[in-house]
């Protein structure tokens, strides 16, 4: 009768966790648009046309193995015949995942000797936590990362003959899951290492070396073969998404990685750290949230990530800490914004780390207790410790409830009133071959079934290729992709308005707005301010381009090139001596540049310029013909301060390889000689 009643309450954990996710989901229908980018390739594989976004393209749109197959495997137990069924036998596949970890999690506590009421707790937390349950069942691979977690963790403390077999396999699963796994799994073997207690574990940390060595032997055999298919199949391993992500932000230099794991604690309080949202509410910065949430938020998880610090603390506890404290450090550092979809699996090591710090206090109050019966001290302290942990489960059931009033509402108005009928009209209004222009690609993408130039790029090599040439500026973006379409945010309008005020007037014309702002409005809910942000969306379509595409070579300077808005015009600047090589695109007859000098370059105190010249030189056929050759000195002469124009004729070549060369030569001296050229125009 021993072993049912032991299986008795892991199940009834994996029951109740699956019911409270599947709940979660039918009340709020919640579909997360980064699902809608993983499921167009799992839907393409699934029909026969390949793990692919865009049909014959193969490029790596997706981060997770795991969230991009298993979405496949549902669509393909549909007959390819429902969406709304794959997406539903996903959310089953991620429920019981998640419930497979709160199971894991009481065979883990067991073995450690925690309280009951300790194990309760420690699963309550996991089961009730608003982004652990919400990207459970909103499309991402969540579930599946922190199941792998639990599976960790059970194995870690559960030695036996086969302890390097299972941990191979937990391993294995965390980088199926997410490739940037090895961030946890080092952090979690380093802690069991460095805080191990031989009379606990029962073995050194010599014999750990060798159990991480076996262990790692069978995560490269099971991860190897996606790897390899990778490799082959889109000739890189880094998933696209990751080399789209990059160049977002301020550049990161590895020594400044010591500043961040320095300054963590005390930046816990800036929302700017990943570390403040690990028990917040989704885009809890954007605002809408009760400020008193975000601090007590921000204090309990500072205080999660220095348990480690506390020698007296157990060895699974520290190690849980040490682990937070680690993946906050990397998820502070490296993303250029704390997403909220990287945060379950640090919410699981704080809710180890606080689960394990009461069942350790309870223990001491009973071991006090045995020691002397009549004294009272014993029960307050247990009580108390009860006490709070009702109240941090309070609280988590508390948030859980509002942000489910919340994605429910996100998902009425903003994903299906807005979102996918944008791309659902867009599918009807363009034409095969059209391509859109947008951020959010999920439902957008996928309902309009179109070529996309998302930003960053996670689905378009051209726009990944296209920042490198000219930036990170949507004009010059847009000028340069020159997409059919385009759906913008009125703030992103704005935006475009003040640094290329013709491009939505001359170029491209209205077509629609769709607009929920005032059903928004009228919301009583926590966090409405992150539903307006996505309330009103304009598309517009191409009305006029220019003949030719600008295609640039290569941009050198002494300096970085930027892009800056002057006198109206979309200016890069490349400072003296500069360079900047663009294609002749075949058959073009005339090029128009608009070329100068940046106001800061002649004007105010200080040093100024002393001019520079300007060259333009075409070559082609093995010849080269200088278009252009001027000096320009705003200081010495006034009527060089204003932006200069020029167009002139191209000589006629057959030759495909023909380029332009524009070319800044300082004067006497290099100082303040921050020249500036358009993009040129061919006609």
């Amino acid at each position: 009768m021993t072993a049912p009643k032991r299986l008795t309450a892991p199940l009834l954990a994996l029951c109740l966790t699956v019911v409270l996710a599947l709940s979660y989901a039918l009340y709020t229908q919640h579909t997360w648009e980064d699902y809608y980018i993983t499921y167009r390739s799992s839907k393409n594989l699934a029909t026969g046309h390949g793990l692919v976004y865009n049909v014959a393209d193969r490029l790596h749109t997706f981060t997770s193995p795991l969230g991009v197959l298993l979405p496949a495997v549902s669509c393909l137990l549909t007959a390819n015949s429902s969406d709304a069924a794959a997406l539903w036998i996903f959310r089953v596949m991620c429920a019981a995942a998640l419930g497979g970890a709160a199971a894991l999690l009481v065979h883990t506590a067991r073995r450690l000797n925690y309280a009951a009421v300790a194990i309760f707790f420690l699963v309550a937390w996991l089961a009730t936590d608003a982004k652990t349950v919400d990207y459970t069942i909103n499309g991402m691979e969540t579930a599946f990362m922190v199941l792998f977690l639990a599976y960790a963790f059970w194995v870690h403390v559960s030695a036996g003959p086969r302890q390097w077999l299972h941990l191979g396999v937990a391993w294995a699963g965390l980088m199926w899951t997410r490739p940037d796994s090895f961030i946890y799994i080092g952090l979690i073997a380093a802690g069991f290492w460095l805080f191990n207690d031989a009379r606990q574990s029962g073995t050194t940390r010599t014999k750990l070396l060798g159990l991480f060595l076996r262990a790692g032997a069978v995560t490269t055999a099971l991860y190897l073969p996606w790897l390899l298919f990778a490799h082959f199949y889109y000739g890189t391993i880094v998933p696209h998404t990751i080399t789209a992500k990059s160049g977002i932000g301020d550049p990161r230099a590895i020594a400044g990685l010591l500043k961040t794991v320095l300054h963590l604690p005390f930046d816990g309080w800036s929302d700017s750290a990943s570390i403040k949202g690990t028990f917040l509410p989704a885009y809890y910065m954007i605002g809408g949230w009760p400020e008193m949430l975000a601090q007590f938020g921000a204090t309990i998880a500072v205080s999660c990530s220095l348990v480690w610090l506390l020698p007296f603390v157990r060895v699974e506890t520290r190690v849980s800490s040490f682990a937070f404290f680690g993946a906050h450090a990397y998820l502070s550092y490296f993303p250029y914004f704390p997403f909220p979809w990287y945060l379950p699996s640090t919410v699981f090591l704080a809710i180890f780390t606080l689960g394990s710090l009461l069942a350790q206090v309870l223990h001491a109050a009973a071991q006090w207790q045995a020691a002397d019966p009549a004294g009272d001290r014993p029960r307050r302290l247990a009580t108390f410790a009860l006490m709070a942990a009702t109240l941090l489960l309070a609280g988590a059931g508390w948030t859980t409830w509002q942000t489910a009033r919340e994605f429910a509402a996100q998902q009425k108005y903003v994903e299906d009133g807005n979102r996918r009928k944008i791309g659902e009209w867009l599918h009807e209004q363009a034409k095969p071959g059209d391509t859109v222009f947008m951020e959010p690609l999920g439902y957008i993408g996928y309902f309009s079934g179109l070529k996309t130039y998302d930003f960053p790029g996670m689905s378009s090599r051209e726009m990944v290729q296209a920042r490198k040439q000219v930036g990170n500026e949507w004009a010059a973006l847009i000028e340069h992709l020159q997409p059919d379409w385009l759906v913008l945010r009125p703030l992103e309008i704005e935006r475009l308005n003040r640094l290329a005020p013709n491009l939505l007037v001359s170029y491209y014309m209205f077509a629609r707005e769709f607009s929920v702002a005032d059903q928004i409005s009228q919301l009583d809910v926590l966090g409405r301010r992150y539903l307006e942000i996505d309330a009103r969306f304009t598309v517009y379509h191409l009305a006029r381009i220019s003949r030719y595409k600008t295609e640039l070579v290569e941009i050198t300077s002494q300096f970085y090139s930027s892009r800056q808005i002057i006198e109206g015009v979309g200016m890069t600047l490349v400072h003296a001596p500069g360079r900047m090589v663009v294609k002749v695109p075949l058959q073009a007859a005339t090029v128009e540049v608009t070329y100068g000098f940046p106001p800061g370059a002649y004007t105010g105190e200080g040093d100024k310029t002393d001019g520079a010249t300007f060259q333009i030189e075409w070559e082609g056929d093995g010849r080269k013909v200088m278009l252009l050759d001027a000096v320009i000195n705003p200081v010495a002469n006034p009527a060089h301060r204003p932006l200069l124009h020029f167009k002139g004729e191209l000589p006629a070549t057959t030759d495909e390889k023909a380029r332009l060369t524009f070319r800044t030569l300082p004067g006497a001296t290099v100082t303040k000689d921050w020249t500036c050229l358009s993009l040129p125009e061919f006609q």
